[in-house]
């Protein structure tokens, strides 16, 4: 049986330029509405991924299984017209491994994708996640993890604003602890050559949770894509430089598009 996805759709529900959003790990779809809100020319979908927030279905056993689940979501909201014309997919971290799922598998069509603070290697490239994996996932805390997130140069209040944004709209803490594992196994890097559609890498210079390093070796694999590395930025460079991260996409699905 298909596993629909729950969504929200903002933007220009019209607009037959689509971009989907695919949030990361401990998440769920409010956690990217503030960076979806910034595209209001486009038709805008954020998806919970399976068995995260309004979505139902078995805790995923890898990236490949939730990969499906949004391929068969975006097929059936194309077959209702609520997605028309071109198609861009975004993921944020964990999202960002699905979204390259999608993109090496072929059996959806999409027009351009987008890696936020993430890679096509996250099983060498994850040292706070490879400290998880002698934590009973029973003692896990999303709480534990979030010091994690930052660049160097972010403020205690703006920390603590981000923190409480992951915490509000986040998934149980045995969920979060799965995806972190589910991602943590994925390694795709070998290949990524076969990626032919536009990409675009955005990544914090300070993201300590998927090293710098990991972007740059998706982004040699993946002949004519974009990189944009901000400086002093941490994994939660979609919240800490939002405006930044939201024109660099601007002008990258305006070529697509």
């Amino acid at each position: 049986m298909e596993n629909y996805l729950a969504y929200t759709q903002l933007g220009d529900k019209n607009s037959e330029n689509t971009l989907v959003f695919l949030h990361g790990s401990t998440m769920t779809k409010e956690g990217m509405l503030p960076l979806a809100e910034k595209f209001e020319e486009y038709n805008c979908i954020s998806l919970d991924l399976t068995a995260h927030g309004e979505s139902e279905g078995e805790l995923p056993e890898s990236i490949s299984d939730i990969a499906g689940d949004v391929e068969s979501t975006i097929e059936n909201l194309k077959e209702r017209n609520i997605i028309q014309g071109k198609l861009v997919l975004l993921g944020y971290s964990m999202g960002g491994a699905i979204t390259c799922e999608i993109a090496l598998r072929k059996n959806t069509k999409v027009d351009g994708i987008v890696f936020l603070s993430s890679a096509a290697d996250l099983k060498h490239y994850t040292p706070a996640v490879d400290q998880l994996k002698n934590i009973a996932v029973e003692n896990f805390k999303t709480e534990d993890i979030l010091d994690f997130l930052f660049g160097n140069l972010v403020g205690e209040a703006e920390k603590e604003r981000i923190k409480n944004a992951f915490l509000e709209t986040g998934v149980r803490d045995e969920i979060g602890y799965n995806d972190l594992m589910i991602s943590n196994a994925y390694d795709c890097l070998d290949k990524t050559g076969s990626i032919d559609c536009p990409t675009l890498l955005v990544h914090g210079c300070e993201d300590s949770i998927i090293l710098p390093v990991a972007a740059v070796e998706k982004w040699k694999q993946i002949e004519n894509s974009q990189l944009l590395m901000v400086p002093y930025g941490g994994h939660a460079l979609i919240y800490e430089d939002t405006a930044v991260v939201a024109e660099k996409i601007k002008g990258f699905v305006q070529k697509v598009f």
